[in-house]
């Protein structure tokens, strides 16, 4: 029997954010870094079953980042270049393989910081609450993630093999995704200017 609470936790942190010019995974953020900061903030809640997908710039970020210390398992994914669905692709297979049966993956992104951890838990409480297929955040035009997909979803995320991450999913339950609302916790760091806006707001 599936076990509601047992939810994994996929960061995707595998992209190479050519735009910023840096390893945006480890762009200063609060002591720490952006990678780093999003698994602390996800650990606080949750110490176990939490899964990064690494790709571009893995020996750097491998060597800057204790992901033991931050109870964060590794998966490495050759084939980043094809884009964030496939590196979606790549972390759920992995997980999927685990000997585990969880009932749920909860997927977000390494590039997120004002994410917190009162909202993660409270898309958990609502999926445990209600059993929803697939829990998504509300963006201005669309549903995205951060994104909670149910056991009996998430094997439709192991064929994307595109840029265009989870949207091909999201798309075909559209009328049965419970969209959260993130506000002011939705923001883009694709840009030099873009973090250093944010950055100077929050540190």
């Amino acid at each position: 029997m599936k076990n509601t609470s047992k939810i994994a936790i996929l960061v995707m942190a595998a992209g190479a954010a050519s735009r910023m010019q840096k390893v945006k995974q480890l762009l200063p953020w609060k002591g720490s870094n952006l990678l780093s900061h999003t698994l602390k903030t996800l650990r606080e809640f949750q110490k176990q079953h939490l899964y990064v997908v690494l790709g571009a710039n893995y020996d750097a970020i491998f060597k800057q980042i204790d992901f033991a210390a931050l109870s964060a398992s590794i998966i490495h994914n050759t084939s980043w270049e094809k884009g964030l669905g496939n590196s979606i692709s790549c972390g759920v297979g992995h997980i999927l393989n685990q000997d585990e049966d969880y009932e749920g993956i909860l997927v977000c992104l390494a590039d997120q910081p004002l994410m917190d951890t009162a909202y993660y838990k409270a898309m958990i409480s609502e999926f445990q609450r209600k059993n929803h297929p697939i829990l998504a955040t509300k963006y201005a035009a669309k549903a995205g993630v951060p994104a909670l997909f149910r056991h009996d979803v998430v094997t439709e995320l192991t064929r994307l093999d595109a840029d265009t991450g989870a949207k091909k999913v999201l798309a075909k339950y559209k009328d049965a995704i419970y969209i959260f609302d993130a506000g002011a916790r939705i923001t883009d760091v694709d840009t030099p200017e873009e973090y250093q806006k944010l950055y100077e707001q929050y540190n």
